[in-house]
């Protein structure tokens, strides 16, 4: 039987709950979550394949201006900075904010820090990052590679993973997954529905979960 789910690409993940993809792929053993990482303001969102780059500190001594990147990234992506939760200095600010909406990038997800925090929430630019401080990475990190895997707090990003990221955090789906991801994520949502509609009719959660399987969508531990 023909499933009446169709998976249309990154898009089709617009509006899902970054909860319901983890649920869906702890289904498959699959650790998606980006630990430590949270929205700039609230109410923010995002969703677009990943274009990864990763940071390192420099050597004592050691010259590094910004990294100049950001005419690379293709349009419609979703940038993924590896600085290795450093808080001791920044690698986005307002600048390129400014850039990366002139060029039709969807959001920024950084492991470390921003800074030009109230610039970027007047700019209504989606940011994820460990936290904001105001010291520039020039002379103190420099760029060592893009658009190859990266990890990012313990889980690998590859380009074009799936990121999607709202309130609860940020989620990076395989790309190699992600039609089966979303069919499975289908399938939760309708299981939830049912749930929920269940109990607004005075059905009891242990009879509704019953009567829906809910069972059927046991999470495994990573």
């Amino acid at each position: 039987m023909m499933n009446k789910f169709v998976y249309s690409g990154p898009d089709a993940f617009m509006g899902v709950s970054t909860a319901c993809v983890s649920d869906a792929l702890d289904t498959f053993g699959i650790n998606g979550g980006l630990a430590g990482l949270g929205p700039l303001g609230p109410g923010m969102s995002l969703v677009g394949p990943a274009y990864t780059l990763r940071f390192e500190e420099v050597s004592e001594g050691e010259m590094a201006q910004a990294g100049e990147y950001i005419d690379d990234v293709p349009l419609g992506s979703v940038i993924v900075i590896a600085n290795e939760g450093r808080r001791f200095c920044t690698v986005w600010g307002d600048l390129l904010t400014h850039a990366a909406q002139l060029n039709g990038i969807r959001g920024t997800v950084i492991d470390g820090c921003c800074r030009d925090a109230t610039a970027i929430l007047k700019l209504d630019y989606p940011l994820f990052s460990v936290g904001t401080y105001m010291k520039s990475g020039k002379n103190r990190v420099k760029l060592v590679c893009k658009d190859e895997p990266i990890d990012v707090s313990g889980t690998v990003v590859n380009p074009g993973d799936i990121v999607l990221a709202d309130d609860s955090g940020v989620v990076v789906i395989p790309k190699t997954m992600a039609e089966q991801v979303y069919l499975r994520v289908k399938e939760i949502e309708e299981m939830e529905n049912n749930i929920l509609c269940d109990l607004k009719n005075g059905v009891t959660m242990k009879q509704s979960r019953i009567t829906h399987q809910y069972n059927k969508y046991a999470l495994k531990t990573n």
